[in-house]
């Protein structure tokens, strides 16, 4: 089988969202300073206690953040986090040069961009912009790390696993028939270890979920049918609905009753 041939990476810099408003100056300058890995799945592109030389792009495949528990005397692997391409990999280390907190390891065969430290450095120093976008993407991966709280330890494993879905639905999902399809090839033990739960509960739940049309696994990953909205009032009329629909302004028919 011929080699994949290489990307074309400024066009696939622009797909990323975090650097879709950088300025072309800034991504011309980026662009010469990237290498580009292939990676089989199932490999680690972050190690966790080491820091990273290379600051990382997933421009095609997924990936999840995980943490082996210090505390645990058998050594438990924690799953912090998904990514789906493209993005930014999540990798603080890049920054701080202080050793990796998570390693991040790939969920399928995927195509990586690699820019080395120093150089990403200097292009941070010669255009704030591009620092101003990968500050607020720092900011993002914060806000998002603390709404995994809720998925961790708020309520029941049941609503735990539906909230979970329902985020990476809305975070990675494609549109499809009345939910949304999450193409991430996620392991039953894996979501056991996002909701804090054990992998026979999960699998028991799923199966559930099957069963009553919420779900469908696929090796490449799971569709999730979108959350009905309850209707609410306006703001301003949520303490009484307005009066043209209070039950003594509707009309009485010849009985007395309301219509």
């Amino acid at each position: 089988m011929p080699p994949t041939p290489d990307l074309h990476v400024a066009t696939e810099l622009r797909t990323i969202r975090a650097l879709a408003k950088i300025p072309v100056e800034a991504l011309e300058e980026l662009a010469p300073l990237v290498c580009q890995r292939r990676v089989l799945a199932q490999v680690p592109v972050v190690a966790q206690g080491v820091p990273s030389s290379s600051w990382l792009l997933l421009v095609r495949g997924a990936a999840k953040t995980t943490r082996l528990a210090q505390t645990e005397a058998d050594g438990s692997v924690i799953v912090l986090d998904v990514m789906r391409a493209p993005c930014v990999v999540s990798d603080p280390s890049i920054f701080d040069g202080i050793a990796a907190p998570a390693s991040v390891v790939t969920l399928r065969a995927s195509h990586v961009f690699a820019v080395d430290r120093r150089a990403l450095l200097g292009v941070l120093a010669n255009h704030p912009t591009l620092s101003q976008a990968l500050l607020a993407r720092l900011a993002e991966e914060v806000r998002s790390l603390v709404h995994r709280v809720d998925e961790i330890v708020s309520g029941p494993v049941d609503e735990r696993v539906k909230t979970l879905l329902e985020s990476l639905a809305q975070k990675h999902g494609t549109p499809l028939g009345d939910g949304h399809f999450i193409a991430i090839p996620l392991r039953r033990r894996d979501i056991a270890s996002m909701v804090n739960a054990t992998t026979e509960t999960v699998s028991r739940l799923l199966a559930k979920f099957e069963r009553d049309g919420l779900a469908k696994s696929t090796r490449d990953g799971i569709w999730w049918k979108a959350a009905a909205k309850t209707p609410r009032w306006p703001a301003a009329l949520e303490v009484e609905p307005p009066i043209a629909l209070r039950a003594e302004a509707l009309p009485q028919d010849r009985s007395g009753q309301r219509a």
